[in-house]
């Protein structure tokens, strides 16, 4: 089945409602505490996934203004200063920020005219405007892991982990020649894949994305 521009946004809508609705429910006490992520707390993790929809939406004006936009202005540096100076607030001005910059976004791809859609947007690795719903089904999926509330990979959506899936698998014979893929369900083998292992023993994979 093709999944279109169209479905990925409505995908995206969908992850962050349940995002905004989980952060929401995140008792200030615990922004402060570890997440899953080494060195970040809760309050680290919540910022960066409002400063990457920040980020997305500045590619989104880049494609569609035909001036690329630079996801960090200021590079590495100043996008983990802004994760740190968010970091420390209540939960639920944390909860506020992520709520309106994810919707931002949300509105911004939506509005993505269809000949946008296959400009080449400066990521990692080549990408076309299109495949900037994808960065943000990832980031709200696997962020929600890392905050470490009780959502795991068995609660990833089912259509996020089959088209996922795909795509992953499709990049690791590059990134790891000779690496098998273990024996686990399918929302294991995609967390194992990004660097989300549910078990120790796991063969050993590049840093994703790769």
């Amino acid at each position: 089945m093709t999944t279109t521009y169209a479905d990925l946004v409505a995908a995206v809508r969908e992850s962050d409602a349940k995002a905004q609705a989980l952060i929401s429910g995140v008792p200030d006490l615990h922004v402060r505490e570890p997440s899953a992520l080494p060195g970040w707390t809760r309050g680290h993790v919540i910022t960066h996934m409002a400063r990457n929809a920040d980020a997305l939406g500045r590619l989104v004006a880049g494609a569609e203004s035909g001036v690329p936009g630079e996801m960090y202005p200021g590079g590495p540096p100043a996008r983990n200063a802004a994760i740190e100076e968010g970091a420390d607030r209540p939960a639920p001005l944390l909860a506020a920020d992520y709520a309106f910059s994810g919707s931002r976004l949300v509105s911004a791809l939506e509005g993505v005219a269809s000949a946008s859609l296959d400009v080449p947007v400066p990521w990692r690795r080549p990408i076309l405007a299109r495949d900037l719903p994808i960065l943000r089904w990832n980031e709200i999926e696997i962020h929600l892991i890392d905050l470490d509330i009780g959502y795991t990979c068995h609660d990833w959506p089912s259509a996020y982990v089959e088209f996922t899936l795909v795509r992953e698998l499709g990049f690791l014979s590059n990134a790891a020649p000779g690496v098998g893929v273990p024996t686990l369900s399918d929302a294991e083998t995609l967390a194992w894949l990004i660097g989300r292992p549910t078990r120790p023993g796991l063969p050993t994979l590049p840093d994703w994305p790769f």
